[in-house]
């Protein structure tokens, strides 16, 4: 019964998890404790997780200037709540932190993103040696599919082995389905490629680098490679559905973690909290890991239809409405994750669900409400903003305030969103110039004083 159940589960691990594809302090662990926010937020998973019919949601979202907010909804099993301690798979996010990390030692020279394999790595079976770094981190490698058959066949024959995943990708490679630079195909095996390179180039196991250089760093103190790290941490059982069917997912906690997640470590491996997710989403996408060069590559998207409408060095977009948002979703084996961050603000939200399915579709809903309550938040201060006139916006290194010849003495201020007030003066020849360049990306509101008369606005820092 169980090595039939295991093998009814192999045959659509592959599709599941193919659909989903600079030095700064760390923030402080301040959490958000306005009700006013808080409450809908929770309400906002709740009707998430009865809506998409998903088992359980661990939410969290990273607001600069405000804090963080964690919100839980659900059941690891029946009688079991999901809690904060647990945590999740994060399935292809995990991809995210290969890509920055590949893209730092681009920085450092130690590598280019138009280096060949061949001329990286000695030849594997069924490697294409003339890929180029930048198609393996783009998906336009034309590799085929590493979790085909050969390796289900293994997972399957010895569920509890931990395989090194360079050997692994060695013996089950799938051949090319087309040249380098075919158009985007997502396909992990590119992503246990860039693992290699990583280990090649540091001397270093993977999973030893990328703590080194980004969870120890950014104080990600619950993100841990599955079956390769120990942790002490909880985690819910997984609810897998070959269709992403609610009403098909099965209880798949019973089934050993050790081959499965061992063996796509660079392209999957990684468990953590939402928290840390967040936290990791708005570093990454605020530009306080990576160069500015680095970032204009991760971020320069090439067209796409679909649930993300582009994909950029190891970096998805996804359409809301008029806005799009950068991030990278997740699914795996009855896992799935979202980490979403809206540029216009420098908020992050991250979706972790034990329960097959598109996060990201869920966790833009999520996103929606926090950018609604936030403004909710600053009506207050908002008002007769026309008076007013900011550039740039968003800033990096400065703005100019600018207010009409009428408003005569005027004084402004700058505030964040909890109210701390960073800057104070005098609106000479009616314009004030204000540095931002040591501010962290986030929303910031400002109040012109005229007499009697009070005028605000906002403006976004973004670095």
């Amino acid at each position: 019964m169980y090595m039939r159940k295991l093998h009814e589960m192999m045959k659509w691990i592959v599709p599941s998890l193919a659909l989903l594809a600079t030095t700064h302090t760390p923030c402080q662990a301040q959490y958000i404790t306005d009700t006013g926010i808080t409450n809908p937020l929770q309400r906002s998973i709740d009707y998430i997780r009865s809506t998409y019919y998903v088992k359980g949601i661990s939410a969290a979202a990273w607001v600069p200037g405000r804090g963080m907010w964690k919100g839980v909804t659900g059941v690891s099993y029946p009688g079991q709540p999901i809690d904060t301690t647990m945590l999740f798979s994060i399935g292809s996010v995990t991809k995210t932190f290969v890509a920055a990390q590949t893209l730092k030692l681009v920085e450092a020279g130690t590598l280019s993103l138009d280096d060949t394999i061949g001329a990286l790595l000695p030849p594997m079976p069924n490697i294409n040696p003339s890929v180029k770094v930048r198609q393996l981190l783009s998906h336009t490698s034309g590799l085929g599919e590493y979790l085909g058959t050969p390796w289900q066949t293994a997972m399957l024959a010895s569920p509890t082995t931990i395989w090194y995943f360079p050997e692994a990708l060695n013996a089950f490679a799938t051949p090319p389905v087309g040249p380098a630079g075919s158009p985007f195909a997502y396909c992990n095996t590119n992503y246990l490629v860039l693992g290699k390179i990583i280990e090649s180039k540091t001397g270093d196991s993977l999973h030893k680098v990328l703590r080194t250089n980004f969870l120890m760093p950014y104080s990600l103190n619950n993100t841990y490679m599955e079956a390769i790290e120990h942790y002490t941490n909880p985690i819910p059982h997984n609810w897998s559905t070959p269709t992403m069917s609610p009403s098909a997912a099965t209880d798949a906690s019973g089934v050993p973690h050790e081959a499965l997640w061992s063996s796509i470590e660079p392209s999957g491996g990684y468990f953590s909290d939402p928290a840390d997710m967040a936290m990791w989403g708005y570093h990454l996408y605020a530009g306080h890991v990576l160069s500015p060069s680095s970032m204009s590559e991760m971020l320069n998207f090439m067209p796409l239809t679909g649930y993300f409408n582009g994909y950029g060095l190891g970096a998805m977009r996804f359409p809301a409405g008029t806005r799009n948002f950068y991030g990278h979703g997740g699914n795996f084996f009855g896992y799935a994750a979202a980490v979403l961050f809206n540029p216009e603000d420098s908020i992050c939200v991250a979706m972790l669900v034990n329960q097959d399915c598109i996060a990201t579709n869920m966790a833009k809903i999520l996103m929606n409400e926090l950018i609604k309550q936030m403004a909710t938040a600053k009506v207050n201060v908002v008002a007769d903003s026309k008076q007013i006139h900011i550039a740039p916006n968003p800033a990096n290194t400065h703005v100019t305030v600018s207010v009409p010849p009428a408003l005569i003495d005027a004084t402004v201020q700058v505030h964040d969103l909890t109210d701390k007030t960073l800057y104070t003066g005098n609106l000479n020849n009616h314009t004030a110039i204000v540095p931002v360049s040591t501010w962290v990306s986030g929303t910031y509101i400002v109040q012109v004083t005229a007499g009697q008369q009070v005028f605000s606005s906002r403006f976004s820092v973004q670095h």
